[in-house]
């Protein structure tokens, strides 16, 4: 416990206060003009329980006039060009949910140990590895802005050792065509086209609900839908914007097969109103969480089959036909160059980190390398 004693001159003058206390085990002594001070001094000693670092840091964060870290990260948010609004929200979401212990520090007096502490309560309150990283990029772009600003000299995210991901399980799954015919089979026959659409083009969902009329071509030599629109999650709802990313603008070419079974929703469709709607009733829009529950429904038709049942160890998610179309292509031949192209992948990088590890012949060639090299060392 910290105490204070009164410091008088030879007249019996009060000249100041002195305030004591231990902190591991050491005796400290700080000398203050005034009471005020020294209560105040003697009070942030025992909330931090007489960690004197601490409390000296406080003291400068109660004296700082720089702006909050929330109001930077607003302030970053403001001016940032060209983002989608679902990214917005996204972000406007971190600051709500995961500033804990940084929004109301002064930006300038936020230090490496103050990360550390964040990036341990993001992983006690249960926050995947993917989520912390995502957090922090945006946490380390908000302290960029600040040192532009000439808020504060250097950034503390630098060099941050965040945690890893050590789940043994992919969170992508890959459905074969005939596990996929048995979910199909057991959808509302009005939806069918919409999943025979996915699997067979490897849309994302927000994209193939936005498509109408106009965006097929399926009496070309080569039949095709061309993706130039996705709905977008924004502030105050769902609405039509431009795609994911640059290349997601793209043309994706369609098989026999997949024109057959849209064909007539395609040409029955009005040339402004979307082509795939969970109903023929229904009409307001995107429909999203119905299309989600209306998957989520076919799926468990299918596990529950009594004759050659769904045999899956997880439920698939929609964006899992993504996935599904998109091994699908690589069994047949696809190269991930093209893959990333009719995917829409922004870059290469993502196509080899989700589906490298499908790719048949670069696992033949390391198999056929690692056996030269054992066939070189073991013979005499």
């Amino acid at each position: 416990m910290a105490t204070i004693e009164v410091r008088k001159n030879s007249t019996g003058r009060i000249t100041s206060y002195r305030v004591e206390w231990y902190d591991k085990g050491e005796r400290n002594r700080q000398t203050l003009p005034t009471e005020t001070a020294a209560v105040q001094w003697k009070n942030l000693l025992e909330a931090v329980k007489h960690d004197t670092q601490a409390a000296q840091a406080a003291l400068l964060r109660q004296a700082s006039q720089s702006p909050s870290f929330e109001e930077v990260a607003l302030g970053h948010i403001e001016r940032l060009i060209n983002v989608r609004e679902y990214t917005i929200k996204r972000y406007r979401g971190y600051i709500k949910n995961h500033f804990s212990g940084l929004g109301h520090l002064p930006v300038d007096q936020i230090t490496e140990d103050d990360l550390i502490r964040w990036i341990k309560g993001m992983v006690k309150k249960g926050c995947s590895p993917k989520t912390v990283a995502n957090v922090h990029g945006f946490i380390h772009a908000s302290m960029n802005s600040a040192v532009r600003r000439r808020l504060r000299q250097d950034n503390p995210c630098n060099g941050r050792l965040l945690p890893k991901d050590d789940s043994t399980e992919d969170k992508a799954m890959f459905l074969t065509m005939g596990q996929m015919n048995l979910i199909i089979e057991r959808a509302d026959e009005w939806q069918r086209p919409m999943w025979i659409l996915l699997i067979g083009a490897g849309l994302r969902l927000g994209e193939a609900t936005a498509l109408n009329r106009t965006d097929f071509q399926l009496d070309a030599p080569t039949p095709s839908v061309r993706i130039t629109k996705a709905y977008q999650e924004m502030e105050d709802g769902w609405a039509i914007g431009a795609p994911k990313t640059k290349k997601a603008r793209r043309t994706v070419a369609l098989a026999p097969s997949t024109v057959d079974a849209i064909r007539a929703r395609v040409e029955a469709a009005g040339p402004s109103r979307p082509v795939f709607t969970i109903s023929p009733e229904t009409l307001v829009f995107p429909q999203h969480r119905q299309w989600l529950d209306a998957w989520y429904d076919a799926v468990k038709a299918a596990e529950a089959l009594e004759s050659a049942p769904l045999k899956i160890d997880k439920r698939p998610r929609i964006h899992d036909i993504r996935h599904s179309h998109a091994s699908m292509m690589i069994a047949g031949g696809m190269n991930l160059y093209e893959l990333a192209n009719r995917l829409g992948h922004e870059s290469i990088i993502t196509t080899t980190k989700t589906y490298g590890h499908l790719v048949p012949d670069a696992h033949f060639r390391a198999a056929a390398m690692v056996e030269t090299a054992l066939t070189g060392i073991i013979e005499p």
